[in-house]
């Protein structure tokens, strides 16, 4: 039972007819924001479908639960180990607040408990334990393999069923022995990192070296990237700005609706290799300054698409900005990624499938590229005149 776990054990086993009062019950070691979403609105887990709730993921503001939603309750195991980031804690918080009562979040009281890194999922009815499987796969996007084919998984994982008794009176004993995340003591009793534990394990990684050229198309589909690089201009010919309309500038078109909307675009051999998960999968993206997105590639025809960018799309066109110093909607040349100091972003995948995004100027790489691309150059001829 490797192949499709999120199906197995993040869908209702119910009929969508007769589905009240459904529940799941989970405990994991470690997790993916965008996994315990997925649960939550009852995604699509076919590879490369796209959840007609997607476009307010993330967004507990406007969540409204209808009949098939299950109310989750959730034990992050390792949560004072690294599993949790500040960020992440905060943002749980919130969305506990506002799920109406669907979802409850809880972390080992450390008084009373040790670590847990068991892996359980049990599905409930009215209070009746009906089905459950214990194993190896965690609450994220890799160790449910959620966008990814079994072929391309970045995890071996399995899940088995196991007794219903057993796994209530387990869940009874740790849940009892709990706190939820919203309990003023957890910011007492918890010290969480900027980011989480595999994360930081990638941030003082060397840089990647490119690898080599492969044979065949297959081949470049099955290369693995740790990190990649993204810039925010383009490289076409002898490279440009972006123009209205088109990557961070795509919302400075008269029929956007919002200025900042803004893409990412991916090279072709980075949207056929596996370093995304299939187009339109949500993922975590945690960025040097301790935000988080949450992000997805969508378009085009390669694997993992073409255009990477947040839901809603707009936050990532102000992030950048706001990074950057800039007023909202301001269009982001070449000039203004100089003189902020990166023109590019640098992506690292981290082993729960979750991604560090760096923007940081003191990080960056001279751009020999930018530099000789000819609007720069003919900045320095004007200056002659």
């Amino acid at each position: 039972m490797g192949d499709n776990l999120a199906e197995l054990v993040l869908q209702s086993p119910y009929p969508k007819d007769d589905c009240a009062g459904h529940e799941l019950w989970a405990v994991t070691g470690y997790i993916s924001r965008t996994t315990i979403l997925s649960a939550l609105y009852q995604a699509d887990f076919t590879p490369g479908r796209r959840s007609k709730e997607a476009g307010h993921w993330g967004e507990m503001s406007k969540f409204t639960p209808v009949s098939t939603t299950p109310k989750i309750h959730l034990l992050v195991g390792m949560a004072r180990d690294g599993a949790v980031s500040i960020t992440t804690h905060e943002i749980l918080k919130g969305w506990v607040k506002a799920s109406h009562g669907y979802l409850d979040i809880r972390y080992p009281d450390p008084r009373v408990s040790p670590l847990v890194h068991t892996k359980l999922y049990a599905w409930a009815q009215n209070g009746s334990f009906d089905i459950a499987y214990a194993g190896s796969a965690n609450l994220s996007t890799d160790g449910l393999n959620i966008g990814r084919n079994a072929s391309e998984c970045q995890q071996e994982n399995i899940l088995v069923p196991v007794s219903v008794e057993y796994a209530e009176n387990y869940i009874d004993t740790l849940f009892g022995a709990s706190l939820s995340c919203t309990d003023p003591v957890v910011d007492s009793l918890f010290t969480f990192p900027e980011a989480p534990s595999d994360v930081l394990a990638n941030k003082s990684l060397p840089p990647v070296p490119p690898l080599p050229e492969p044979e065949t198309e297959r081949e470049e589909r099955l290369k693995d990237f740790s990190s990649i690089k993204l810039y925010l201009y383009s490289h076409a010919g002898k490279g440009s700005s972006y123009n209205c309309g088109s990557g961070i500038n795509w919302g400075l078109r008269d029929v956007r609706a919002n200025k900042d909307e803004a893409y990412f675009a991916v090279p072709a051999n980075i949207g056929r290799s596996n370093f995304f998960p299939v187009k339109n999968t949500p993922i975590v993206v945690h960025c040097d300054d301790g935000e988080d997105l949450i992000m997805r590639v969508a378009s085009g025809s390669d694997r993992c698409g073409k255009d990477m960018s947040t839901i809603p799309n707009s936050e990532l066109g102000s992030y950048i900005r706001k990074r950057m110093g800039l007023n909202e909607g301001t269009k982001v040349g070449i000039r203004e990624l100089l003189d902020y100091g990166r023109t590019y972003v640098t992506i690292t995948r981290t082993s729960e499938g979750n991604y560090y995004l760096d923007f940081s100027p003191e990080t960056a790489e001279p751009d020999e590229f930018a530099l000789q691309t000819p609007e720069i150059v003919n900045e320095f001829f004007h200056e002659d005149d």
